[in-house]
């Protein structure tokens, strides 16, 4: 009769917990040798055992003070219920947990919530803010110095009285430097936290600001932009800041790959798509592989044998705040074509 009620008070408890990943139930009875008569919840990944395996142990080997431990938690919750934070034991090993006490008829139900669970999600989240703090830090002190270094080349390369030699240097080391650009605001834009300010307005406006500033950088470079805007798209409600963000990212990406086959045309596109918008990239270069397309806005997968495979998924991540989507085609003239929804 004793265990029943035992079990019933786990199974009422267990339906209020849910599937909490870092919580399991256990009840024992006995007062001289305390055993576990019913488990329940995540018991594999807070005590690293099935339920039905604990079942019939003693319940001492649970706490580091053994039997004694669980005589004491028993008359604890015998009156009222009871709660405390205590070192328990999964295989043998110490684990900080907090143990919420029920008394049933001299034998007691726990819920065990693992305190380590709940650290490691806490220091998780710190390392991923210190990365996010530290790559912005390396990003804008590197970033101050390369712009430097890119205005003189590109003074250098404009002067026109360089020799053939010295003018091939020059554009070399001013396309690395391009490259080391597009590579530091993709990981800045990856490490700033997302946020929206959202205004209406004519989404033409801020992909001809992006654009007009990616083409003059390219001009030099055989790659030339060309705009498709439909003649009427009515006012969306957007973040004008972010959509330039990801025009920018996707101008610059078809911008290399267009390069790499010795230039042309990268175009641009925006049309109504209800009940918002389209955005489109078409770029001149290598098409990519089915494989390497099927991955293209997962983070830190380069869809080329350079780069910080971050810039698409920048670009998926802003399409998704203003409630869009991404998506990556082969064009059937060559090439590959980036089209972006933004939703009104």
């Amino acid at each position: 009769m004793r265990q029943r009620k035992l079990q019933q008070v786990s199974e009422e408890l267990a339906r209020t917990l849910g599937a909490a990943p870092d919580s399991c139930i256990v009840a024992w009875e006995g007062e001289t040798a305390p055993k576990v008569v019913f488990a329940t919840g995540n018991t594999e990944a807070v005590l690293q055992e099935k339920a039905g395996d604990l079942v019939g142990r003693p319940a001492g080997a649970l706490f580091s003070g053994g039997e004694r431990a669980a005589r004491d938690l028993s008359a604890a919750c015998a009156n009222v219920p009871a709660s405390e934070v205590r070192p328990m034991l999964r295989r043998g090993k110490p684990f900080p947990a907090r143990l919420m006490l029920r008394g049933v008829n001299g034998g007691a139900v726990a819920v065990v919530r693992d305190l380590t669970a709940g650290q490691e999600q806490a220091d998780s989240a710190l390392r991923s803010e210190d990365l996010g703090r530290f790559a912005s830090l390396v990003a804008h002190e590197v970033r101050n110095p390369l712009s430097a270094v890119k205005i003189a080349l590109q003074t250098l390369e404009r002067h026109g009285t360089l020799a053939a030699n010295d003018l091939k240097r020059t554009s070399i080391a001013l396309r690395e430097v391009l490259n080391i650009e597009l590579l530091l605001n993709e990981v800045l834009e990856f490490a700033r936290p997302p946020s929206l300010s959202l205004i209406p307005g004519d989404p033409r406006t801020p992909v001809e600001e992006a654009i007009a500033g990616v083409e003059a950088e390219w001009a030099a470079r055989g790659v030339t932009f060309a705009r498709k805007f439909e003649d009427r798209i009515p006012p969306a409600s957007m973040d004008p800041v972010r959509v330039r963000t990801a025009v920018k990212i996707l101008c610059r990406q078809a911008a290399v790959a267009t390069e790499e086959v010795g230039g042309g045309g990268v175009d641009v596109a925006v049309r109504e798509a209800p009940p918002g918008w389209e955005l489109s990239v078409l770029d001149a270069g290598r098409p990519l592989s089915p494989e390497v397309r099927e991955k293209a806005f997962v983070p830190f997968t380069p869809q080329r044998a350079r780069g910080s495979g971050l810039g698409l998924a920048v670009v998926a991540r802003i399409a998704r705040e203003h409630g869009g989507t991404a998506r990556i085609e082969e064009r059937s003239s060559g090439g590959n074509a980036i089209y972006v929804t933004f939703a009104a």
